[in-house]
């Protein structure tokens, strides 16, 4: 029988570590009520700098290598596309500069660290996310049927606030190492069969 708990890499806090934790449940839960269409993509952008503090990248990503940008992708026509570019010029991740890029080739997926799917690439799905499956790249959507086709972490509204869903599958197939507190926070869809 596989336990839960041995299927992830433990995982140590360090100091202020818990604060960060107080931070991002609130950005988790926070309602967005009061913000136009527009500002839901502001949020969702700023995700992106929320999750990356509770995912590991294997060695081969240079993540400690702070001369190498973060690169974050996007495939296909989204509005989340113009945000990520307002706010990542400024904004580092993981103590990284962040590069955004608009790809229309699978091929320049690769060297991507967060790549964004936009709701315009469902036709190609299949086969950007067999590219993906065994790279370490984090792959991001906002529409409601690519989590479940293995996207792992997808974004969704309810109850006027912004969610987001983790395919826990996906996840454990993927080269990424995922801390059991952003699992905690998230809906989960194709849980891991315990046997």
């Amino acid at each position: 029988m596989i336990k839960r708990y041995n299927t992830y890499k433990h995982f140590k806090p360090k100091r202020g570590f818990f604060r960060r934790i107080i931070i991002f449940l609130f950005f988790v839960f926070i309602s967005f009520q009061s913000f136009s269409q527009a500002n839901v993509y502001v949020l969702k952008a700023v995700y992106l700098e929320k999750i990356s503090r509770f995912v590991t990248w294997p060695e081969e990503s240079l993540m400690n290598d702070f001369d190498e940008p973060f690169v974050i992708s996007v495939i296909g026509k989204t509005s989340l596309t113009n945000n990520l570019e307002q706010i990542y010029e400024i904004q580092k991740i993981n103590n990284k500069h962040v590069i955004i890029k608009r790809i229309s080739n699978l091929y320049e997926i690769e060297n991507s660290h967060i790549l964004v799917i936009a709701e315009s690439e469902k036709k190609n799905l299949k086969n950007i996310l067999s590219l993906t499956k065994n790279l370490p790249i984090l792959t991001i959507s906002e529409t409601s049927s690519f989590g479940i086709s293995g996207v792992l972490i997808n974004f969704y509204e309810e109850n006027n606030k912004l969610r987001f869903e983790i395919n826990e599958t996906a996840v454990l197939q993927s080269p990424l190492q995922i801390s059991f507190y952003l699992l905690n926070s998230a809906k989960i869809i194709n849980p891991i069969k315990n046997n």
